[in-house]
């Protein structure tokens, strides 16, 4: 059995090759968490290290992860760690603050129904701000996406991460001047790196070293870059036990 990683949470064209670099770097230090065996035999996912969802984390079951490390974006109106999605709508022709969106004429889009900052966060920060509902939402399949269906005027209103929307001003920078941010959520811990929660604790001290270290590697520095990121933390595992409170509504409620 191959020895797999998943780095595909901000994957698009011009990041690519700095997940690819990643990837293999973590190569270098799985290859001797068991002593050459397989180090794959035993554990409990179908990756060792890679990075997801904080809410993936949150609500993982006891054991399924162990936590390593969350990128730190270069903001410093963002708390180390932690990020938030931003609200946007069309730049021209489109709502100007979030108080004007009206669901009866206005058509949000989400990439996906189970995405933290792209449907359940834009889903309380409507409620708790305005007081709507997102009951029908169009759906994109991806953030990017979602950017150019709002850049389109095909949608006028949409909540993309601050790290995705960073990666839509590389991709897809036309997208992006199309757009105005009009609104932010609230700020929650960012997409952890993981390792496999079945590998004993001096394979993921291994692996979070190794992790940590890839600052040094010029990949860091063009993924920093597109990303907009300036380092990576450890934050307390915990901290990631708060977004498994904020919930989506029922259809119809």
């Amino acid at each position: 059995m191959s020895v797999k990683t998943k780095f595909d949470m901000y994957l698009a064209p011009p990041s690519r090759a700095a997940f690819a670099a990643l990837a293999d770097w973590m190569h270098a230090a799985m290859a001797g968490v068991t002593d050459g065996q397989d180090p794959v035999k035993g554990t409990t996912g179908d990756f060792v290290v890679g990075q997801v969802c904080g809410i993936t984390l949150a609500t993982a079951p006891p054991g399924r992860f162990h936590y390593l490390a969350t990128p730190v974006m270069d903001d410093d109106a963002v708390p180390a760690g932690h990020y938030n999605s931003l609200i946007i709508a069309p730049r021209k022709g489109g709502i100007d603050q979030l108080a004007e969106f009206d669901p009866a004429r206005h058509r949000a889009v989400i990439n996906e129904p189970g995405s933290f900052s792209g449907a359940i966060t834009f889903t309380a920060h409507l409620r708790k701000a305005v007081g709507h509902e997102l009951i029908t939402p169009l759906l994109s399949g991806c953030h990017l996406a979602s950017v150019a269906m709002v850049a389109a005027g095909r949608a006028q209103l949409a909540a993309i991460d601050r790290v995705s929307f960073a990666l839509a001003g590389a991709t897809r920078p036309g997208d992006v001047a199309a757009v105005q941010v009009i609104d932010e959520t609230a700020f929650y811990p960012g997409l952890p790196f993981v390792a496999d929660g079945a590998l004993p604790s001096d394979a993921v001290a291994r692996l979070r070293d190794r992790l940590l270290d890839f600052r040094s590697h010029p990949a860091w520095r063009e993924m920093a870059e597109i990303l907009r990121l300036r380092d990576l933390t450890i934050l307390d595992a915990a901290d990631y036990d708060i977004m498994a409170t904020i919930g989506m509504p029922r259809p119809g409620s």
